[in-house]
Parts: structure tokens; C-alpha cells; sequence
């Protein structure tokens, strides 16, 4: 997966891809090339959603939060909107965005 610089580069289906490739069950990594590959997803998670309770969105999540991908999406969006920063990125923007660079 290519990651982008900010969370509203991300499509809404696009970010939801990346939290579910932090399951272990998707990933066919073992050892060192897994924790490796892990910390460099919740090292890009913490930076692009800015959220200040960072990783325990993902392992330790608040009291009411449903403890899936869906649920990490949830909470990171209503948190961006509450304290003023972008969402995701439309669909309709991102097929724009792929149109201009080809051209």
C-alpha cells in the first residue's frame, strides 16, 4: 500500500482498507518483517489521523467504540469534524485528482 501525506488524501473506502490491513489476519508477514511492517502502519495511522489518544484508537479503545475497522473509521471522522480538520477526500475528488495527473 502507497501512503499518502494527509488523512484528506485518503478516500473514506481507501482508509478504511489501510485500518483493515492492520489485522493480522491479513497480513502473511512472521517475526521481525512483521513488527516491522506493523510499526511502520501505526507510525502513518498516528500521523495522518492526528488524533491525540494516537494507537489506543486502534488496541485500546474507549468504552462504547466498536473495536472493528468500521469502528476506528467512526471515531477518527467524528473527531476531525469536532475539532475542525478535513475529512476524507470524495470519491468524485479522488477520480479528478487521477485525471489530472494522466493529463
Amino acid at each position: 500500500m502507497i501512503f499518502k501525506e494527509k488523512l484528506e488524501d485518503y478516500t473514506e473506502e481507501e482508509f478504511l482498507e489501510f485500518l483493515r490491513g492492520l489485522s493480522s489476519q491479513h497480513i502473511q508477514l512472521h517475526g521481525d518483517e512483521f513488527v516491522k511492517h506493523m510499526d511502520r502502519l501505526v507510525k502513518h495511522f498516528v500521523k495522518v489521523t492526528e488524533h491525540p489518544a494516537q494507537t489506543d484508537v486502534i488496541f485500546y479503545p474507549e468504552e462504547g467504540q466498536e473495536d472493528t475497522p468500521e469502528g476506528i473509521l467512526k471515531t477518527i471522522k467524528e473527531w476531525r469534524a469536532k475539532n475542525g480538520k478535513p475529512g476524507f477526500k470524495t470519491p468524485k475528488q479522488h477520480i479528478e485528482h487521477h485525471r489530472n495527473r494522466s493529463q
